[in-house]
């Protein structure tokens, strides 16, 4: 499934991990950078992922279309995103113009042209983003449900900030963002694909080791996770439910099995939670449980929508589940189904190029560590029924549980009232 995955370092320490496939045609780059949407202030909220649309406007190089003409050029494309610990600049192409996407990827990292007409123009782009994400509850959910969970802490906010704070942005803010975050040493470079290791590490070397290192910036502190029930209040008669509790970060040995639990509880139509409540009951087209883990917090959630009549009674079948899973434990060949289940989605993501490198750039910026498919398969493998027994104890106790209802305000007010007796 994978050849051997290199990790190198560029004199000035930038880490480079390549991870070669030599049948591959295609060759996958990115730079990533340890900068987020929880390193912003509250006032900037918005600012990380305002730069990264940003990046994509030209360079003093090249303009948009001169970079979109040439990597299309070299059998290719761009694309980046943002989350709330990584900004990500991708460029795609094929293994014979490697060196065309190299040539760009490095010029929109060292070159923006981060102007005011830059500016004005993404943020217009931007804001029809948050509008958009505010009048799609299936998404707008999961944004509201960190607000409940992590408060105010950078942690609670979305990656796209607030309509007020990225109107408020100034072209020296964005600056300022950009050279305190772009460079060493909250830089590395990540290559998937039919490349030379060698290769993308002198490439790396000449390309990013002249950056000053970065100045210093405020330390990262954990959030406080709150067990609260809050309604977000909307218009129309369905309910948007996000359910959770604080989990196990990206480098706590636990976090396999706590998404073997949420894969038991929640992933795929023969989980616990699709079968009782979507298959026998009928009251949801779609409920699922998922794991997510930052550098130091993580959380299991579950979400599912329905009418606001029925959403009291489907918590309280979510908290059956749970009671069920703490207090029976796994029935024969769960977990083994969970297992494949998961594995099967894993290996299936990693058919293309573009994808392991990501998850190369994802797990390497989380831990420190860059490990192979096979070890990551095998950590799946090794979770046992006790373990899963142990995680759902520890992580799903009622008095952690956080719930936020998006839905009308008078009947979803009743229904936390009448909660508040949930247990499990």
């Amino acid at each position: 499934m994978s050849d051997v995955i290199t990790t190198n370092s560029t004199p000035s320490g930038i880490p480079v991990v390549v991870e070669r496939l030599p049948d591959s045609h295609s060759a996958s780059l990115s730079v990533y950078l340890g900068a987020g949407s929880r390193d912003e202030s509250d006032q900037q909220a918005g600012i990380a992922h305002m730069l990264e649309h940003m990046l994509f406007k030209g360079t003093s190089r090249r303009t948009a279309r001169e970079m979109s003409e040439q990597i299309e050029a070299a059998g290719g494309e761009q694309n980046g995103y943002t989350t709330k610990e990584v900004t990500s600049y991708q460029a795609f192409a094929l293994d014979e113009t490697v060196e065309v996407a190299e040539d760009i990827l490095a010029d929109m990292v060292l070159n923006p042209l981060l102007d005011s007409s830059c500016l004005a123009t993404e943020k217009n782009v931007v804001l029809q983003e948050i509008n958009m994400l505010q009048n799609d509850p299936d998404d707008y959910i999961h944004v509201l449900f960190c607000e409940s969970l992590w408060g105010d802490h950078p942690m609670g906010r979305s990656e796209a900030g607030s309509s007020a704070t990225v109107s408020s942005l100034t072209e020296r803010d964005v600056r300022d963002f950009f050279e305190l975050n772009y460079r060493p040493p909250r830089m590395a470079v990540f290559a998937v694909g039919n490349v030379d290791p060698d290769q993308v590490t002198e490439w790396a070397r000449n390309s990013f080791d002249h950056l000053a290192p970065s100045p210093p910036r405020i330390e990262r502190t954990p959030p406080r996770p709150r067990a609260v029930f809050e309604v977000r209040p909307r218009d129309d008669r369905q309910a948007y439910v996000g359910m959770g509790f604080p989990g196990c970060s990206s480098v706590d040995p636990d976090r396999f099995a706590q998404r073997l639990t949420a894969s038991v509880l929640g992933m795929g139509t023969s989980s616990r939670l699709f079968q009782e409540i979507r298959e026998k009951e009928g009251l949801v087209y779609e409920i699922f449980a998922s794991s997510s883990s930052y550098t130091d917090c993580g959380v299991m959630s579950i979400f599912f929508n329905t009418t606001v009549d029925d959403q009291e009674k489907v918590v309280r079948l979510v908290g059956e589940e749970i009671r069920r899973l703490k207090e029976e434990g796994l029935e024969k060949g769960e977990l083994d189904r969970a297992k494949r289940l998961l594995k099967g989605i894993y290996v299936r993501r990693l058919e293309s190029s573009e994808t392991r490198m990501i998850r190369l750039g994802e797990m390497f910026m989380s831990t420190g560590k860059a490990v192979t498919p096979e070890e990551s398969l095998r950590e799946i493998d090794a979770v046992t029924e006790e373990d899963v027994h142990r995680m759902a104890a520890m992580v799903m106790s009622r008095d952690r549980l956080c719930m936020t209802m998006h839905a009308p305000k008078k009947e979803s007010e009743k229904a936390a009232r009448n909660l508040e007796d949930l247990d499990f």
